[in-house]
């Protein structure tokens, strides 16, 4: 009887632990990353064990917009006009849905968006299925330490908004800038705009959202 109730038990654990996985950027190292190869957390922080976790819901925050606030220990260094190919950890997948890459020269404060998959993003990825995506960083951006933000927007369940940021370092343009959109942050709180499911081709999955993204030029540090 004790066999079969540890059974049990383990049984209901593994299903806990799966329907909490979820995706989460893991190459390049994201903030806080459990991965291979990340560098240490900053002073006073830990490694982030749960970082396939959304940051937050339609009607709730979470965690702040790239899930940590403390800048890495060490960045990676990429060129202008680079590509960086991005790979995740898939849990579940949830149908797929919208992702955003975007650029910021200040800590968070304004972003660019660099690239946009929307609606096919992660979609027909099974559950611990690999993913992976090529995001250039535009020629003229310019030289200056940055965060490279994933962004997404899942197609079925909870209406939930993921994010995971990377510190990097970029040799670019001296004076140098960046024209693109601002990211949509939906599915962020109550205020924020709303996605809702479209777990079928003709379902509405709100795309006409990003085409109002709003335009911004950053430049780099002064």
């Amino acid at each position: 009887m004790l066999f079969k109730s540890t059974i049990f038990v383990a049984a209901i654990a593994a299903f806990a632990a799966l329907s909490e996985a979820h995706v989460a950027m893991r190459s390049p190292c994201p903030r806080y990353g459990r991965y291979a190869g990340c560098p240490a957390p900053p002073a006073g922080q830990s490694i982030d064990y749960d970082l396939t976790a959304p940051i937050g819901t339609d009607d709730h925050i979470g965690q702040p917009i790239c899930k940590h606030t403390g800048v890495q220990t060490k960045r990676a260094v990429y060129k202008a006009g680079q590509t960086i190919k991005t790979e995740y950890e898939v849990g579940a997948a949830h149908g797929g849905g919208h992702c955003q890459w975007a650029l910021s020269y200040d800590n968070g404060k304004t972003w660019v968006v660099i690239h946009t998959i929307i609606r096919d993003c992660l979609r027909g990825i099974p559950n611990g299925g690999n993913y992976a995506v090529n995001v250039k960083i535009p020629s003229s951006a310019p030289s200056g330490k940055a965060t490279f933000q994933w962004i997404w927007n899942n197609a079925v369940g909870n209406r939930e908004l993921y994010s995971n940021c990377v510190d990097i370092e970029i040799k670019g343009k001296a004076g140098g800038s960046i024209k693109g959109v601002v990211p949509l942050f939906a599915n962020y709180g109550p205020s924020s705009f709303k996605i809702g499911e479209f777990p079928n081709a003709n379902d509405k999955d709100s795309h006409e959202a990003f085409a109002k993204r709003k335009a911004i030029t950053i430049r780099g540090p002064k």
